[in-house]
């Protein structure tokens, strides 16, 4: 295909996107219109609509792990309905139209990438991601001679999930020099704080074990970052290695599963593993 033929190509799927992007704005408004719009749509709000956005974000990293296109696709726009939905509300609200949200990102986006819109030059990747840090920080005018590190990051991940929130600080730590020299040395924190778990389980003082268990998630957040792990796909790895091996105990005890005890479940639970071992191939 030469590079005419391309471009005349991508123009064509960018207008059609543009016509279908109107319509999409056209369904979002009649959902919301306050005589004939969908009675369920019509009261939400921000916050209302926040445990939704959580429910279509993690289908769609479902959809990325389990590296199925047609559902990425389909979860995407899920996800697009949401932010639509929010753009909507801000318009009723008079906080905010769609077009600011466009005219925002794409100002983001010139903004921070000056080597594309700005001049033409090639950089490396640790040269982009610098770029784009140094932008940021201009712009929300967090970094200065004044502010503190913990409080540069206190800003950062106010808003941000606690995991992606712990990776944050020990990626930024780590570059003054507070990190670890090695695996043994983030174990051995490990079992420090699960003793601490244990002792404040003893003393039955539910702040103090929601303190421990705190600090035992962080450590093993800082450990996966250490390995380069991402903890979320590893999580989501055992979650199917779980239920793999649960479904083999349903199997095992039949109608009788809610029968089982402690010790039973035991015993099926090795049974289990043991039946998936045997089905892994050996290595050559």
């Amino acid at each position: 295909m030469s590079s005419n033929n391309k471009y005349n190509y991508q123009n064509k799927a960018d207008l059609e996107t543009l016509e279908s992007f109107k319509i999409l704005i056209s369904n979002i408004k009649l959902l919301k219109d306050k005589t004939w719009g969908c009675p369920w749509q019509k009261i939400q709000s921000h916050i209302s609509l926040i445990p939704f956005l959580h429910e279509e974000s993690s289908e769609f990293t479902d959809a990325i792990y389990e590296k199925n296109a047609n559902n990425i696709c389909e979860e995407l726009g899920d996800l697009l309905l949401q932010i639509m939905l929010h753009a909507e509300i801000g318009y009723e609200e008079k906080e905010f139209e769609l077009n600011d949200v466009i005219k925002n990102l794409n100002k983001k986006i010139i903004n921070r990438h000056p080597y594309i819109f700005n001049k033409k030059e090639k950089v490396s990747l640790e040269k982009s991601q610098q770029i784009w840090e140094d932008i940021k920080n201009s712009e929300q005018k967090v970094f200065n001679n004044t502010s503190s590190i913990s409080s540069n990051l206190n800003l950062k991940i106010k808003n941000l999930p606690p995991l992606v929130g712990t990776e944050r600080i020990t990626n930024v730590v780590k570059e003054y020099g507070f990190k670890w020299e090695n695996t043994n040395q983030i174990i051995e924190k490990l079992e420090e704080e699960i003793n601490e778990l244990k002792e404040a389980i003893k003393s039955k003082k539910q702040s103090d074990i929601k303190d421990e268990f705190g600090d035992i998630y962080f450590t093993l957040i800082s450990l996966s970052n250490f390995l380069k792990i991402n903890p979320e796909s590893a999580l989501q790895k055992t979650n199917k290695k779980f239920l793999n091996r649960f479904s083999i105990i349903e199997h095992h005890a039949g109608d009788n599963i809610k029968k089982q005890t402690p010790k039973d479940f035991q015993r099926l639970w090795q049974i289990a593993k043991k039946t998936l071992m045997k089905k892994i191939p050996k290595s050559k």
